[in-house]
């Protein structure tokens, strides 16, 4: 909460300088011209005053048929050379015009319109490009203000899954290690029936193919990650495989299988396995072991995996974000849930170096739906 306040005050504050900048700009040009046009009504005084001097002095030439009034002061002068010389010393800043008054020939000297529409129009171009540029700064600005956020926010966001993960590993851990020593302990008991002892030592056992498990899952996601993974490849049934696993895993709930047979495909049986049994997992996991369905079958030269449960549902503003590292859903119904966030990582990270796609969809009435395509063994 208190960095998106500090960023929305630098974002204020990125605003009213940018404002300022523009209004300074803008207002500099303003003066920038208006300075300029001051320069040339002065100078234009001083070029009168020369063009007087001149005639005087007889350096304008002489009309010897027409006399000519600057300013009420009767001169005699040749115009074009009047009009030359200005031209020439003032740097055509200046016009002259010579119109009939009341019968005499009046001389106008004035500023040249020409250069006023190139001053107004250096002005508008002035404007233009620092309009131009302060737009262009405050949006690399703000880009940078929020790529600057977007990786604090990311950061911050990994952190909270990190630490999430940390805890849901110590009660992963936990929970099964505090079972085998009890159930162990209880074996060493003189009292207890062997029938029962055979009993608590296999329930042991298979407490400890969940530790193992997490370990291969929390292992596999760090080689995965790091690109250190090097796949066995070789051929296999992925039909034998899933059903395997449906019955490692028929003890946690009812499971309607619909497997085609003899559905081979090249990949790293190893990986794969991990992969499908953290997808059947997650079926009961998150529906409270009602359930499930997984099929498989082949649609044209690819094996697709559905596997469908009944449980809480993801909303779908979460499907892009499921198979990240560390992600778990931020809804009341699963956020009780144990679990790593690694799982649905693997998946993802399994099935893209198959060359395959998996995607998550909304099963109806209820639950989610998990499908995976997977490249078949070309003959």
């Amino acid at each position: 909460m208190r960095l998106r306040i500090l960023i929305a005050l630098i974002i204020i504050y990125i605003l009213a300088a940018f404002a300022w900048l523009t209004f300074s700009l803008l207002d500099y040009s303003n003066s920038d011209y208006r300075l300029k046009n001051d320069v040339l009504k002065a100078g234009l005084n001083a070029c009168i005053l020369q063009v007087v001097e001149k005639a005087k002095n007889g350096e304008l030439g002489n009309d010897t048929f027409n006399t000519y009034y600057l300013k009420q002061l009767k001169l005699e002068l040749e115009p074009v050379e009047l009009i030359t010389f200005v031209k020439n010393e003032f740097n055509n800043n200046y016009s002259v015009d010579v119109k009939y008054v009341d019968m005499h020939r009046v001389i106008q000297i004035d500023v040249n319109q020409e250069k006023l529409r190139a001053l107004q129009k250096e002005r508008d171009e002035q404007k233009k490009i620092w309009i131009f540029q302060s737009v262009l700064l405050f949006l690399l600005v703000s880009a940078g203000v929020y790529g600057v956020y977007s990786t604090i926010n990311n950061i911050t966001a990994l952190n909270k899954r990190q630490n999430n993960f940390l805890l849901s590993v110590t009660h992963e851990f936990k929970t099964p290690i505090a079972a085998i020593r009890l159930m162990l302990q209880t074996a060493l008991n003189p009292k207890v029936p062997e029938g029962k002892k055979d009993e608590l030592i296999e329930n042991s056992i298979q407490n400890t193919h969940r530790l193992e498990e997490l370990t291969e899952n929390m292992l596999t996601a760090t080689q995965m990650e790091s690109d250190r993974y090097e796949m066995e490849l070789g051929l296999f049934s992925l039909s034998e495989l899933c059903l395997r696993i449906i019955k490692n895993y028929s003890i946690r709930g009812e499971i309607e299988a619909n497997v085609e047979e003899e559905i081979e495909i090249e990949g790293d049986e190893f990986v794969l396995r991990i992969a499908i049994s953290n997808l059947v997992e997650n079926a009961f996991k998150y529906s409270d072991n009602a359930p499930i369905a997984v099929d498989l079958y082949r649609d044209g030269k690819v094996a697709v995996l559905e596997i469908r449960d009944q449980g809480v549902g993801i909303p779908k503003k979460e499907y892009s974000k499921i198979f990240r590292k560390f992600y778990r859903v931020q809804d009341e119904e699963t956020r009780t849930t144990k679990g790593t966030g690694l799982g649905l990582f693997i998946v993802k990270q399994t099935i893209q170096r198959h060359q395959g796609s998996i995607w998550a969809s909304a099963n109806e009435p209820r639950g989610t739906v998990f499908t995976v395509r997977l490249p078949l063994k070309q003959s």
